[in-house]
């Protein structure tokens, strides 16, 4: 689909949900206030009439004697009536309000997806804790589909549970956390997959369970450069789209392919003399519903995300366009305050670049920051509970200073030490190493990370739905 088709269809999708939303008698919204590059709220702008409806806001008013229309009331579903263990803190109110209302386009049926990027360490590995939070919303919200997968599951480390993977052969990888990329142009996930003739990976939408089983889009994230060869995308055995990544220079590309919903099987493959450099592949829906897309990076400190070109990880996420930002980093940085090898001061300002690195591609994204478990242990130190409160404390502060939402995952396990309580629970909640959730422990968690979002969104819609004052 070409970008003007794109466009053109989020136009349609916004008007379909304006109108959706303009006449429910049951449900109503209102459109956030916009946010500035720093992540702040900007002045306000008047609202312009639509030419395409002729409208005649100056005769309407003078009509109405220029009293103010109440928006349409809401009902919140009665399922979404959560009292959250852990609520997210927000002192602005608006921190997460672009993702709220794009969640309420979404909600009253408009054919647009509500993306969410989820970016972290191991406490995202394996996928455990984005699906414990995606399930969620996708059976409340809708399924839009498998969203941003990693070609190649290069580890037993790496894995995905909205798509199957074939073990990929001939691939060379280059993971963010290794430095191993001069360029710094490590795509949106982090990885960089390359490969000549031979390479392979095969990708399938799931075929059991109620969501991620069907697709009516594809994209792969490549790059074009100096020594590119060609890429060979097959869906479901029909014949091959083939594309040259021969390029004079380094840049980013995109190839999309609209599908019929259904189940799919794409084959990636690596074709002539060059050699194929390859990020990973969109496998999603038309909506509505949610996509939440994993961008695990094993062991790596927040830092690691320094090594992304500022340029070319803001292009990334500026064409994946998510409504919400996710941060869920700490727990390696957690044994450089054991070992007294940064300073909370240090660790702040690591962050502020960090995350303003990643946002910069979309500034007016949504943006939520989830602190670090409690921590028995860090690699072979013990971590004490100051320490831990150490990093949680920063956490905040800098979520708040950048318009961000914090989300206290120390507090929603109980407060200091509980990572003991976690592990002593039968069936137990923690690992071994104490410092990581165990699956069912992931899974308690995101259901209560996904309880503070609805809470957060059924406040944010009565908000909007409210006289005003």
């Amino acid at each position: 689909m070409s970008s003007g088709r794109r466009s053109g269809a989020r136009r349609l999708a916004l008007a379909l949900a304006l109108a959706a939303l303009s006449a429910c008698t049951s449900q109503g919204g209102a459109a956030a206030p916009p946010e500035d590059a720093a992540g702040g709220l900007a002045a306000p702008t008047p609202s312009a009439p639509d030419e395409e409806l002729g409208e005649d806001t100056d005769s309407e008013a003078a009509a109405a004697g220029e009293q103010e229309v109440s928006p349409p009331p809401y009902t919140p579903r009665p399922e979404d009536l959560v009292e959250p263990r852990q609520p997210i803190e927000d002192p602005s109110g608006e921190a997460l309000a672009h993702f709220y209302d794009a969640l309420a386009r979404t909600d009253a049926g408009a054919p647009e997806l509500t993306r969410v990027a989820h970016f972290g360490d191991s406490s995202i590995g394996l996928d455990g804790l984005p699906h414990a939070i995606r399930k969620r919303m996708q059976a409340r919200f809708g399924d839009g589909g498998a969203g941003f997968v990693l070609i190649h599951e290069y580890s037993r480390n790496v894995s995905s549970r909205v798509v199957k993977r074939r073990a990929g052969e001939g691939w060379n990888t280059c993971y963010i956390a290794y430095d191993c990329k001069k360029d710094g142009e490590y795509g949106y996930g982090g990885h960089v997959f390359q490969g000549g003739r031979g390479a392979v990976s095969e990708i399938a939408t799931l075929d059991r369970g109620d969501l991620s089983t069907s697709a009516s889009r594809l994209e792969l994230w490549y790059a074009a450069w100096p020594r590119g060869g060609r890429a060979s995308l097959q869906v479901d055995g029909a014949a091959p789209v083939v594309l040259e990544t021969r390029a004079d220079a380094l840049e980013d590309r995109w190839h999309e392919i609209d599908l019929d919903a259904g189940p799919h099987k794409v084959t990636l493959r690596g074709e002539g003399q060059g050699t194929l450099r390859a990020y990973g592949l969109v496998l999603e829906e038309d909506g509505p519903g949610v996509v939440w897309d994993t961008m695990s990076m094993i062991g790596a400190f927040t830092r690691r995300l320094f090594l992304f070109s500022p340029n070319h990880i803001a292009r990334q996420v500026a064409h994946r366009d998510p409504h919400l930002i996710v941060f869920n980093y700490g727990g390696n940085d957690l044994r450089r305050f054991v070992s007294r090898g940064v300073s909370p001061e240090r660790f702040k300002e690591e962050m502020r670049v960090a995350y303003q690195k990643i946002r910069a591609g979309k500034p007016e994204a949504s943006c939520l920051v989830v602190s670090v478990i409690d921590h028995g242990r860090s690699g072979i130190r013990t971590v004490e509970a100051r320490h831990v409160d150490a990093v949680v404390d920063a956490q905040r502060e800098v979520a708040f200073e950048l318009g961000c939402g914090f989300f206290n995952s120390l507090e929603a396990m109980g407060g200091p030490r509980s990572i003991y309580k976690w592990r002593a629970a039968r069936p137990t909640l923690a690992s071994p190493d104490l410092k990581h959730l165990s699956e069912r422990g992931r899974d308690l968690m995101g259901g209560m990370i996904y309880e503070a979002l609805v809470a957060g969104y059924v406040a944010h819609r009565r908000a909007a739905a409210s006289p005003p004052a």
